[in-house]
């Protein structure tokens, strides 16, 4: 197998330096190897990725409340709560339900974030802010999808939602406690946003990668797309990023991105918690990377 293709990206000084100017991919001049990504070979429809899932504990604070494919997440506090994507909008009582039996109260989420302005993590937003009064935070990119709801007329439109804080790259959500940060990861959508924070457990303090989606849906959009010019410099940006992230505990927006049916089987035997998994984030994000330059490769030959 052939060494992946080494992008020359412009050394920065500090994370938010690194959106300062685009970077050039370079493009391969033999092709490179197909990567199939493991998820790529199941058929996923939302009637079997909506499906209800077990509500769980991942670490500290921290707790699962999605779906079995969409992933939703609690960061509770004494003074309220957090809620990652609700995700469909008849996903919704589905998260409330598992919220509820873990013990908390759907109506003491005060903040609601996404990962993307894409409909399987966004449409019920709009649902879950009146069911709870919570304000709704968004990264500055995604703004304008939120608030005009997707494309009308469209299988991807949703609700629209009034953003009550715009959040930019490196910006942090505090509540009770609980500091998030969120980083500017785009690519997957202009203003896809990956958070992180730090858990409690056992005396141990863990850092937490909740990352947004670093997939292309449709590799030629990474070339000639006039909505979206700069999604192929945005992509190698968002992997250096990624790649120099700390993550012990590695969350994303879909379980299948991270093992998730694997280690909630494992949850409450014996051993160290299943979701520390630093090497599992190190290999996910080197596995998208390949996926990005093979998928680049495959349009510029033609395909």
């Amino acid at each position: 197998m052939r060494p992946l293709l080494i992008l020359s990206v412009i050394a920065v000084c500090s994370a938010a330096s690194i959106y300062a100017q685009p970077a050039a991919p370079r493009v391969p001049t033999e092709p490179l190897p197909p990567i199939l990504l493991p998820w790529e070979a199941d058929v996923h429809t939302k009637e079997v990725d909506n499906l209800p899932y077990p509500a769980h504990r991942v670490v500290g604070n921290v707790y699962y409340v999605g779906t079995a494919g969409y992933a939703s997440f609690l960061i509770t506090s004494d003074q309220g709560h957090i809620l990652i994507n609700p995700n469909f909008d008849d996903s919704v009582p589905l998260v409330q339900k598992n919220v509820e039996q873990l013990g908390f109260r759907f109506q003491d989420i005060k903040i609601i974030l996404i990962s993307h302005a894409h409909g399987d993590h966004c449409a019920g937003t709009a649902r879950a802010k009146e069911f709870t009064g919570a304000q709704v935070m968004v990264m500055d990119r995604d703004v304008e999808v939120m608030e005009n709801g997707g494309p009308k007329g469209t299988r991807v439109a949703f609700p629209p939602v009034k953003v009550g804080r715009i959040l930019h790259d490196m910006d942090e959500v505090s509540l009770g406690g609980n500091r998030l940060v969120a980083h500017l990861t785009p690519g997957h959508t202009k203003g896809n946003t990956t958070y992180t924070m730090q858990a409690q457990e056992g005396g141990k303090s863990y850092n937490v990668v909740i990352l947004g989606s670093a997939g292309v849906n449709d590799a030629h959009q990474l070339f000639d797309n006039k909505a979206y010019p700069d999604m192929l410099p945005d992509f190698v940006r968002t992997f250096e990023l990624l790649k120099s992230l700390p993550c012990d505990i590695f969350l994303a927006s879909h379980g299948k991105f991270y093992g998730l049916a694997g280690k909630y089987a494992k949850l409450g035997k014996a051993g160290p918690n299943p979701f520390i998994d630093p090497a599992g984030y190190r290999a996910h994000v080197t596995l998208m990377e390949q996926a990005l330059y093979y998928k680049m490769d495959w349009v510029k030959r033609g395909n």
